[in-house]
């Protein structure tokens, strides 16, 4: 009886030890894929949700470049149209075409008209608010007749630059009229410079990317032979988009004054007084 119960035991022993390596086995094994299997899970989310995330930025981002390439007449992003409140509208036309009237005339009193009309808001009144808004300094600042601000828009500076060396370039004409101004340096060497060099600046500033080509013509032409066609498409701003606005802020000549600024006490003959 004890030989079969130590039989028993002994037969029963290894079968009990290899039986719970088995069972711990299976279940780390079990474990260890849940584990794994948990852990891939939570990887594949995650890769799933930055792909979404990936795809959303790449398609607002696309959707948001195509608003601005299309969208010729909408409002620009230039800080001081918005901050102003008028909008610069675009239109998509031929960046260069021939010279029209009267623009392409010879040196005259229709001609100088023209460019006078051009340049009628090249000084606009401002509010002290509209200037603070850009964090302008405001000492020191020329005021006119009102207590508004003296102001001016880049692209009529430019304009003014222009119609300066054009009248140098035609000064034959020209000095008969101009050789009494009261501000003879307007049409020196040293402002000339600076309207070459303000040019040059907004030029690079505002860099034109058209490509155009060449075509040849004949060979006895002063480009040897050659031609630029000037054919290229371009987003042009319109001018009477921004013209209009200045217009209505022009500080016309003769219906306003300057206000005496901190040096007139300096100046011999000057009454300082508010005005």
């Amino acid at each position: 009886m004890e030989k079969n119960t130590e039989e028993s035991h002994e037969a029963l022993l290894p079968q009990c030890a290899c039986g719970s390596r088995t069972t711990w086995r299976r279940t780390r094994s079990r474990n260890s894929w849940q584990s794994t299997s948990a852990f891939g899970k939570t990887n594949i989310l995650l890769f799933s949700v930055l792909v979404l995330l990936l795809y959303i930025a790449i398609v607002v981002t696309a959707s948001f470049a195509i608003n601005k390439c299309d969208d010729y007449s909408g409002q620009t992003d230039d800080e001081y149209s918005n901050l102003l409140g008028y909008q610069m509208q675009y239109e998509r036309r031929t960046e260069w075409y021939p010279s029209e009237a009267p623009f392409d005339l010879e040196p005259s009193d229709e001609l100088d008209m023209a460019w006078d009309d051009l340049l009628y808001a090249i000084n606009v009144r401002l509010t002290e608010d509209e200037l603070r808004r850009f964090n302008v300094n405001m000492t020191n600042r020329v005021q006119v007749s009102g207590g508004d601000y003296l102001g001016s828009i880049g692209v009529y500076h430019h304009l003014h630059c222009l119609n300066n060396l054009r009248m140098l370039i035609h000064w034959d004409y020209y000095k008969p009229k101009w050789e009494d101004y009261a501000f003879p340096e307007q049409f020196g060497v040293e402002h000339s410079d600076h309207c070459i060099n303000s040019l040059r600046q907004a030029v690079m500033c505002h860099p034109n990317t058209a490509i155009t080509s060449f075509e040849w013509v004949d060979e006895f032409n002063s480009l040897e032979g050659k031609v630029q066609r000037l054919e290229a498409m371009s987003t042009c701003a319109k001018w009477s988009s921004i013209n209009e606005w200045a217009r209505k802020k022009a500080l016309v000549k003769g219906n306003f004054s300057y206000r005496p600024g901190p040096f007139a006490a300096n100046q011999p003959g000057t009454t300082v007084g508010s005005r």
